[in-house]
């Protein structure tokens, strides 16, 4: 089936294939960039908001105020709790509601060593977040500080560069398919010529020759061995014409001959002897004809590979002798 389709098809299809493939490597190379990117950007800022919710716990103690509001101040797009260890929320914004951000396993796991990771759902952040949560020393103990971000703006972000990569991926490869399209029809321009010229070559026009492209590639030397072909045939076709030439005088001296001794023959009243005479002469000039077709038959088998081979004994001594 492939086979069929025409040489350029095939090649520009096979040039848009591999855009497809580099161009669908880039997109998600650029998308798992970018997310790397967004992510560590908020990491950094959870850092920071970490060193600064901890200050807050060690300078005035854990415990909410005594107006009963929390003493943690809000973000746009990020919480933060104080959790003690057993896994009470001591404060917290608004933002992450009453109920502890991680579990008792994770708070656990904090109190080691700090910890990041993204969660799904806290509290009204729909989108998930990223939580940093570490371990953060006060004069009766410690208590974990938990901090996040909201992954909406993130997620916003990658998925317009998603958008636009896949509108403008197709478009990409449209562009880049009629390039590979063009780029093979003038590839393949120089066989053109030589197909038409090759089309216009015939028996009657010795030494023509196949237009040869000014690059030094593989279609150069494509036409440089089918000139080389054309020599060869023009050189065989000097030889059979020559050939024929030594045949048609080969075949004309007998004739004339015969055509003479029978001219002779009739021009007058001959004897017997004269008769039999020109009739031998005859004779033999029809053996010679005969040689000569017997000759011709044996080159055109030769020529066509029929020719019958058979084999026989032969003294070596004798003829290396003689």
């Amino acid at each position: 089936m492939i086979a069929r389709i025409p040489l350029r098809l095939r090649l520009a299809l096979a040039f848009t294939v591999a855009m497809a493939v580099l161009l669908g490597g880039a997109a998600l190379l650029l998308r798992v960039n970018l997310a790397s990117d967004l992510d560590s950007s908020i990491d950094r800022s959870l850092r920071a908001r970490a060193d600064d919710v901890a200050a807050l716990v060690q300078s005035t103690g854990p415990g909410l105020s005594e107006t009963g509001r929390p003493r943690l101040s809000e973000t746009e797009d990020g919480f933060a709790q104080v959790i003690a260890p057993d896994g009470q929320v001591v404060d917290s914004t608004a933002a992450a509601g009453g109920a502890p951000a991680l579990s008792q396993a994770q708070v656990r796991a904090a109190l080691d060593a700090p910890l990041l990771l993204t969660v799904d759902e806290v509290a009204d952040l729909d989108d998930g977040a990223r939580v940093l949560a570490r371990a953060t020393p006060l004069r009766d103990g410690e208590v974990v500080v938990v901090v996040g971000a909201s992954l909406e703006e993130r997620d916003e972000a990658v998925a317009q560069l998603t958008g636009l990569l896949m509108l403008g991926g197709p478009i990409a490869l449209a562009v880049a398919g009629a390039l590979g399209y063009l780029l093979a029809a003038a590839a393949l321009r120089p066989v053109e010529r030589m197909q038409r010229q090759a089309a216009e070559i015939s028996g009657g026009e010795p030494g023509a020759r196949l237009p040869l492209p000014p690059a030094r590639d593989e279609l150069r030397r494509l036409g440089e061995t089918l000139n080389r072909m054309l020599e060869r045939v023009d050189a065989a076709m000097d030889r059979e014409r020559a050939f024929v030439a030594d045949a048609s005088h080969e075949l004309r001296t007998p004739l004339a001959i015969m055509k003479t001794e029978i001219e002779l023959a009739l021009s007058r009243d001959r004897s017997h002897d004269e008769l039999h005479s020109a009739l031998r002469s005859t004779g033999e000039e029809t053996d010679r004809l005969e040689r000569l077709a017997e000759d011709l038959l044996v080159i055109a088998r030769a020529d066509r590979g029929r020719l019958p081979v058979r084999p026989e004994p032969l003294d070596a001594r004798e003829l290396l002798e003689g």
